[in-house]
């Protein structure tokens, strides 16, 4: 579908400016549906959204929808109501209804555009073990009578990369010592066919990093010294290169300029671990999603769906004038009584404030932001004590932190207005007595695999079962750097200046994956009785909010599941 130019400017900009509005709000509702016509209406007359903001697709009664429904039917008709009713420019949040789809599924590991890339991947391995085994013949070549030759084992096609690396190595070192003992004349020449070899087998990447560039050090003359730096600029373009061709969707296309990439830049040792490094991608196939995170990139074109994307709102990135992205909500909950209640609830306590305790459940886990990993366990629990030493400092507010590896126990936490904590997998933990209007989320994997499902005890579900107004989880395996930070959450939350929509989008990392918001969108508690003041976020938002430079954003690496370790 093609926008005009006029129209993706204007969405630019509303992706740009906080306030959300109520006539900025789409609904997303199930033709034929009286569940769906009902509240949908309730939301719309709570909040004055235009009735021509809101849509009923032909979308299945199921709780995980394939993902070829979605691609080829689901979303085109959503992009299709929205540039037909002119609401580009306009909406920029969606909210789901309680019989939408939650999941998407994963891609079919049969489609043909994946066998494709298996069959190639095969074949391009294949090719690069044969080159490996023709490159150590010519290490071979090197010097060959300064000493005798060491045998080098036999390579197939699926040897693994640790016998690849080590065959190359020991035919790197041979080569080296019998050059030792060779003729200066020999050594001429074989130092240039060394040089080569390595290139091949290391690429451009390795082989400038092998330089010192400090001529007091390395008495390399001013001429190499400028080759090296020439070098380095090639390396720094070529991989400026990869992440853009990365960055499109996965096909043997997009696979074979890549390889090409990875060749030049890391060899055939660096090629054959990408092509590993994809096979397993693909073996793995995280390709499903929460329904309303892959609608938040419904107006984007095709993107890798290998588990996420970044968020573009997320206060870290400063581009998201380039594609945009909309927030979504769901109103869910076990019963259609319940689900109603958040709607009204959440008029309710924004003209009083949100008032009662806040519980934070942390584990102990010690964090060093200098040796730990900046997405590990020990960052989030860090980030709840983070939160209940800004919340004591800037805040009246009554801050219970247990800071030990026990949960709050069944029956401890009277007047809870905000939660956060973890870990209890599966199993929500009758703590809290919560007051009206309560936000709160756990971090565990697959909280919110249902939501509509009474009597179930996932945290999510069983939360807004038991009265809480606004929570966040996963539907599937999240990893825990995909969470939103606690105390970025609940601080930029506590201003008053962001409704949940906004709070959760400026927050929460990542699109195209397994979250999903719960609550209406507009919601916001403090608005009226803010407690903190923008001046009292952490300094990470402050810094980033100042700078205004965008992050680059990297390929998602292995994550950790947020599960005890």
């Amino acid at each position: 579908m093609r926008y005009t130019l006029c129209g993706i400017i204007f969405l630019a900009a509303a992706t740009a400016r906080a306030d959300l509005t109520p006539t900025e709000i789409g609904i997303i509702g199930r033709a034929g549906s009286a569940e769906s016509r009902r509240l949908a209406e309730h939301y719309a007359a709570a909040r004055g959204v235009p009735q021509s903001q809101i849509y009923y697709g032909d979308i299945p009664a199921v709780d995980e929808l394939p993902r070829a429904v979605w691609d080829s039917r689901v979303r085109p008709a959503i992009r299709a109501w929205l540039h037909n009713g002119g609401l580009e420019a306009k909406i920029r949040c969606l909210v789901t209804l309680r019989d939408i789809p939650l999941k998407i599924g994963r891609r079919d590991a049969n489609d043909p555009a994946v066998k494709a890339r298996q069959e190639f991947f095969a074949a391009a391995r294949e090719s690069r073990v044969k080159a490996i085994t023709e490159l150590i013949k010519a290490f071979q070549a090197i010097a060959p009578d300064a000493q005798p030759l060491a045998s080098p084992p036999p390579l197939s096609a699926a040897a693994p990369l640790t016998q690849l690396t080590e065959a190359l190595e020991v035919a790197v070192i041979d080569a080296r010592q019998r050059l030792l003992k060779a003729p200066a004349d020999t050594q001429r020449g074989g130092n240039r066919a060394m040089e080569q070899a390595f290139m091949a087998g290391s690429g451009l990447s390795r082989f400038v990093r092998s330089f010192d560039l400090r001529p007091e050090r390395s008495g390399t003359p001013p001429s190499a010294v400028a080759q090296i730096q020439f070098w380095r600029g090639e390396v720094a373009g070529l991989e400026q290169g990869l992440q853009a061709v990365l960055s499109l969707p996965a096909a043997v296309e997009r696979d074979v300029q890549a390889l090409r990439l990875v060749q030049t830049l890391h060899g055939l040792i660096g090629a054959v671990q990408w092509i590993d490094g994809e096979r397993q991608v693909l073996e793995k196939n995280e390709t499903y999603a929460s329904f309303d995170s892959e609608l938040s990139l419904v107006y984007w074109s095709d993107y890798p769906l290998y588990r996420w994307q970044p968020n573009l709102l997320y206060y870290e990135n400063h581009y998201g004038a380039h594609r945009p992205t909309l927030m979504v909500s769901r109103l869910a909950a076990p019963t259609m009584a319940q689900t109603l209640k958040l709607i009204d609830t959440a008029i309710a306590v924004e003209q009083t404030g949100l008032t009662g305790k806040v519980y934070l459940d942390a584990r102990g886990i010690a964090y060093d932001p200098q040796s730990n990993r900046r997405d590990g366990y020990g960052q989030f629990d860090q980030s709840l004590r983070d939160l209940a030493a800004r919340l004591k400092a800037h805040t009246s507010l009554q801050v219970i932190l247990d800071d030990k590896a026990e949960l709050f126990p069944p029956g401890s936490c009277p007047d809870a207005a905000l939660y956060c904590g973890w870990y209890s997998l599966g199993q929500y933990i009758d703590a809290f007595t919560w007051r009206p209007g309560a936000v709160g989320y756990h971090l565990a994997s697959m909280e919110a695999q249902t939501l509509t499902t009474p009597g179930n005890p996932v945290w999510c579900n069983a939360m807004l079962e038991r009265g809480v107004c606004a929570t966040l989880g996963p539907v599937y395996e999240p990893y825990i750097e995909t969470f939103p930070l606690p105390d970025d959450f609940f601080s930029v939350l506590l201003t008053g200046r962001y409704t949940l929509a906004e709070t959760f989008y400026r927050t929460n990392p990542f699109n195209s994956w397994v979250m999903v918001l719960v609550g209406d969108p507009l919601y916001s508690p403090f608005k009226n009785h803010p407690m903190l003041r923008e001046s009292d976020l952490p300094e990470r938002i402050k810094n980033a909010s100042a700078t205004g430079l965008p992050s680059v954003a990297a390929k998602p690496t292995e994550g950790q599941s947020p599960k005890k370790p």
